[in-house]
């Protein structure tokens, strides 16, 4: 039996290396990677026996300007050219759950371009508004505030600067890929009525004072950090294993840059 055909940008992303690493996801579906840089015959070519569209791709680095123009403007152009070629495919998007950063907004534009394209469409995107990731290999995703919190402390920086004072949301990448599968297989968990906005039903709140001071204990403690007192979906948890993740990354490396 044939598999279905995936297209995914963003393949390189910390989402991408993390749902691209489970062989059993691999194996179910047929995987084309649309590069930034490809053609428009090329994308067109791709859209006309695939499934969906799992777009992964950001630009975090530049001006508003240049990120509306690297996020927006690139999923505009994915969205005109299958409005183009009558191949209308659904969505499985990767938003921020930020509008308070430039970032962030050229992100939620590209999810209103999403939102209107499937409206004039008639086709059901699932779009996945995500807060701060946590988890192992964190390192794979350099712009997080929590990477970077995490290697102040590794690389024993005298002074912490915390990202800011605010109560901020965290998912841990397994709870993200797991539901990015479920979408995949048809089983998206929706959460408004229009079902476009799905949402990751394990999450933590904490303000990053709090997330030092777990993260210091961690580190003075070392292996007598009390880990089996915490239940394996605590904050406190996964903040062990992301820290451990990293400290073993920087430990093998001869640079203390990120």
């Amino acid at each position: 039996m044939p598999k279905d055909k995936v297209l995914i940008t963003g393949a390189d992303s910390y989402i991408g290396q993390m749902l691209l690493k489970e062989r059993t996801l691999r194996d179910a579906f047929s995987w084309v990677e649309l590069k930034r840089d490809l053609g428009k015959a090329e994308i067109l070519s791709e859209l006309s026996d695939a499934k969906l569209l799992l777009h992964l791709y950001d630009s975090r680095s530049g001006s508003e300007e240049q990120l509306i123009a690297d996020n927006a403007g690139y999923t505009g152009q994915l969205i005109a050219l299958m409005e183009e070629s009558t191949d209308v495919l659904p969505f499985i998007y990767a938003s921020s759950d930020y509008d308070d950063s430039a970032y962030g907004r050229s992100k939620l534009l590209s999810e209103q371009l999403i939102r209107e394209y499937g409206q004039r469409r008639r086709i059901r995107n699932m779009i996945y508004r995500l807060p701060v990731l946590i988890g192992e290999q964190l390192y794979l995703d350099a712009g997080n505030p929590l990477h970077d919190l995490c290697r102040q402390l590794i690389l024993d920086q005298e002074a912490i600067i915390l990202p800011d004072w605010e109560e901020h949301r965290f998912v841990d990448i397994k709870d993200v890929t797991g539901e990015i599968t479920r979408a995949l297989n048809g089983r998206p968990f929706y959460a408004t009525v229009d079902l476009s906005i799905c949402v990751i039903p394990s999450e933590y709140y904490a303000g990053w004072e709090r997330v030092l001071s777990i993260l210091r204990e961690i580190k003075e403690k070392g292996e007598a950090y009390p880990l089996p007192l915490h239940r394996k979906n605590s904050l406190e948890y996964k903040l062990y294993l992301t820290y451990h993740s990293l400290l073993d990354y920087y430990s093998t490396r001869d640079t203390k840059s990120p």
